[in-house]
């Protein structure tokens, strides 16, 4: 049986630590020192990592993970604004 599908609603609403167990993602620090990366998605949906560099405020790093979970689950998103140059890496969606 497979997963019910990753709603927007969901993704917006779900406090972040709630969301990142039901998907199966754990949101990591990076200590790579590169500031232009926001974050990245390593590994596969139900099994992923979500790295961004430390140094990041609350609010950025919420925003950033739900962007992240919402690319990795194929949800039904805006584009975001090209100013983030979401990129996509090793055959996640």
């Amino acid at each position: 049986m497979n997963a019910p599908k990753l709603t927007v609603d969901r993704l917006l609403s779900a406090p972040l630590p709630e969301l990142l167990a039901e998907v199966g993602a754990e949101l990591v620090d990076s200590t790579t020192g590169d500031d232009t990366t926001l974050g990245k998605i390593e590994g596969r949906p139900g099994a992923a990592r979500l790295t961004m560099p430390t140094g990041r405020s609350d609010f950025e790093r919420d925003t950033i993970a739900r962007i992240l979970v919402g690319k990795l689950h194929g949800a039904p998103l805006r584009p975001v604004p090209a100013s983030l140059d979401v990129r996509t890496y090793g055959g996640t969606q």
